[in-house]
């Protein structure tokens, strides 16, 4: 059910004056509302999955309304439940909050009063249902992103995949915490992502590109950081994707805001070394890979101008200790321990899912019960005008992008 949706209101109390005015209160404010006198009928209501809403009486024969939260808890976990009650002590809030209450009104409560908690509850509740859509849009979206750019780009086929698992192993070595790891994945997934407002004369142009093409292909960083800005899920993201090309000394070639040194983010100067090693390393229609003699060169020429000389200096270590290695069949994750393959540990943990390749993204929404149309409403109405917008265009982008795959992957595409 999306969040534009109106909700029910399960009103639970065995006093019939209360009940009846809570009742009234809520339909005269707009909302739909059903009474129970017994916690028992309020169990067997909570089968309609339009009840988006319990308000009960703390004190009742058969349950209490603790009781009766633990029981809406167990059957419906995410259901939001405010509790009504006789007195108002700080024990009582307390012990609701504990419980996992919505919230506690006292009586008597006048209907500004009562209408305020509702609204106020509804609202942390569609705050949380976007949250939670968003977290579980996130691969998804990832996947079609990244997808749709190496599908242009044959050259490049599993790039962003290597990339990202040759970056978080470098995040990991340095001991960061699971969240900024987060950040270095995504953000390797999509570095490129801008790429998709690139015209194929110049994004595939097999030559050296001219002073002008080069300026439009150096546009993908902010067209990449646009395309993000409206999802908030991807938005750890969006430093990468702008940055990943900035320069640590700050000259002339760092792009597009020139930055220089600590002022670019961790996790864009982790990808951009992590980028330019998988890029040397493999073969490209225009060239062979690189042997490792030639990238350690490399990597020493760029250390402290084109890079962070700290990540130079990881890279320089990993590569020294052979957990990464470089051969003619390119880059490779190696477990000096004798252990399991630490490359397939962690896409296993890490990237679940998130290069498989994605025939039509309406198919993936479906599969969690998410239309294209049912998400354009549900930003549309959970937006100021402006940021419904931004979505709205970021939708638009993605069909465009679904077309791209569906394409890709047709056999008349293959």
């Amino acid at each position: 059910m999306s969040t534009g949706e109106s909700r029910t209101i399960l009103v639970i109390d065995d006093e019939d004056i209360v009940r009846s005015l809570v009742v009234e209160i809520l339909m005269v404010t707009g909302y739909e509302a059903v009474a129970a006198e017994t916690p028992q009928r309020a169990l067997e209501l909570l089968a309609d999955e339009s009840i988006g809403l319990v308000i009960s009486d703390i004190v009742m024969p058969g349950l209490t309304g603790f009781e009766l939260l633990e029981e809406v808890r167990s059957r419906r976990p995410s259901l939001p439940v405010l509790l009504i009650t006789g007195a108002g002590t700080e024990d009582n809030l307390s012990e609701a909050l504990a419980r996992g209450a919505a919230g506690l009104i006292a009586k008597p409560f006048s209907h500004q009063e009562l209408r305020d908690a509702v609204a106020a509850v509804l609202d942390r509740a569609a705050a949380s249902e976007r949250e939670v859509r968003e977290k579980a849009l996130a691969p998804t979206l990832t996947s079609a992103l990244a997808n749709a750019i190496e599908a242009r780009d044959s050259g490049t086929g599993g790039h962003t995949e290597r990339l990202a698992v040759l970056a978080v192993r470098m995040g990991l070595a340095l001991g960061l915490p699971r969240t900024q790891l987060e950040t270095i994945r995504l953000g390797a997934i999509l570095h490129d992502i801008g790429k998709i407002g690139i015209p194929d004369r110049v994004l595939l142009k097999p030559g050296p590109l001219d002073p002008d093409e080069r300026e439009l292909m150096r546009s993908h960083t902010v067209i990449g950081d646009r395309l993000l800005e409206p999802l908030d899920a991807l938005a750890p993201a969006r430093g990468v994707v702008r940055h990943h090309h900035e320069r640590w000394d700050g000259g002339e070639g760092g792009y597009p805001d020139g930055l220089a040194g600590e002022e670019i983010p961790l996790a864009a100067r982790i990808v951009a070394v992590a980028d330019a090693v998988e890029a040397m390393s493999a073969k490209r229609p225009y060239r062979d890979p690189l042997d490792r003699e030639a990238i350690l060169g490399e990597l020493e020429r760029g250390r402290g101008a084109q890079w962070d000389p700290s990540i130079v200096d990881l890279m320089l270590a990993l590569l020294a200790s052979g957990e990464i290695r470089v051969d003619e069949q390119g880059l490779h994750l190696t477990d000096v321990g004798g252990g399991s393959d630490p490359f397939e540990e962690l896409e296993s943990q890490l990237l679940p899912d998130f290069f498989s390749r994605l025939a039509d993204l309406n198919q993936v929404l479906a599969s969690q019960a998410i239309s294209l149309d049912e998400l354009r409403a549900w930003y549309a109405g959970s937006a100021e005008d402006s940021a419904a917008r931004r979505r709205l265009e970021a939708l638009t982008a993605l069909d465009a992008l679904t077309e791209s795959l569906q394409r890709a992957n047709s056999p008349q595409g293959a």
